[in-house]
């Protein structure tokens, strides 16, 4: 598809994805109409490299008239859903709808957006019904590979973009000689009673993490060439990442998972990136 035809795909996506109203041409709205259902179904495809929020948005309901719908931020401050979309510089591809996040038959509403640039980043954000038309906000997910099942609702949030230059290049990979290592880099999560909460992994999983955080340590020390090394030092963080939050979030304890398997020459200056690096995650994450 050719660079004009693109960028009028999503002008026309963001059209529908806002569903406004304001518009007294009503030929026009139709046309609009027409053009995003055949964008649902397959130009979507080669706008994003995931499916995941497309299957879940898809045929979820709209505002009428997304002027009189009205948020209200974390800090009080409320926006017509037209102006938050503005104000949030949402891309062509984002997406809204409203659905019951938690069983309670009360729809929640959730928002898409992907933020573009080089391997970042996806955002969701679910508000709770307030209101006729009224919303809360509730949570905000950022991150790269973050995905949502249509089926469960269950969120995934993936580290590849919090640990992705961990004292590395992004493309570079740890091998492991033994192939009992299984890559790990995400969480999963549910909204429930208003927040979304983590699901603890299962038993092989944390049997996983351990083995894979063994054969990192097995590996042996990795010198840091032109400040990288070839993927050693992220898998680690990334494991410890997986860790921290399926085990209630305890820096003391994640530390002694850390003291435990990092037992390198480098030790205090990898705790210390990691530990900002998770703690600036938190910033635009609430789980």
């Amino acid at each position: 598809m050719r660079i004009n035809d693109l960028v009028f795909v999503c002008g026309l996506l963001l059209t529908f994805a806002l569903s406004c109203t304001n518009n007294s041409d009503k030929q026009a709205d139709e046309k609009n109409s027409d053009s995003s259902s055949s964008i649902d179904s397959a130009d979507l495809a080669y706008l994003a490299s995931d499916e995941c929020y497309i299957k879940f948005f898809h045929k979820l309901p709209k505002f009428t008239d997304s002027n009189s719908a009205f948020l209200e931020m974390g800090d009080g401050k409320k926006v017509s859903m037209t102006q938050f979309f503005k104000d949030e510089f949402m891309s062509p591809v984002s997406q809204y709808g409203t659905k019951d996040m938690d069983g309670d038959a009360v729809p929640e509403l959730i928002i898409y957006n992907n933020t573009g640039g080089a391997h970042c980043c996806d955002e969701y954000y679910v508000f709770s019904r307030k209101g006729d038309n009224q919303y809360l906000f509730k949570a905000h997910l950022m991150g790269g590979g973050t995905c949502i099942d249509a089926g469960t609702n269950t969120f995934t949030f993936s580290f590849n973009e919090t640990f992705g230059y961990f004292f590395s290049c992004y493309a570079c990979e740890f091998k492991d000689s033994t192939n009992n290592f299984k890559t790990m880099r995400e969480i999963y999560l549910k909204y429930i009673n208003g927040r979304l909460q983590i699901l603890p992994y299962d038993k092989a999983a944390e049997k996983q993490n351990l083995i894979n955080l063994d054969i990192l340590q097995k590996h042996g020390f990795e010198k840091v060439e032109g400040l990288m090394d070839n993927g050693w030092r992220k898998e680690f963080a990334m494991n410890f990442a997986v860790w921290h939050f399926n085990h209630g979030q305890k820096w003391d304890e994640t530390r002694a998972i850390f003291n435990r398997y990092y037992q390198f020459r480098d030790a205090a200056k990898i705790w210390e990136e990691f530990y900002n690096t998770l703690n600036d995650s938190r910033k635009e994450n609430t789980f």
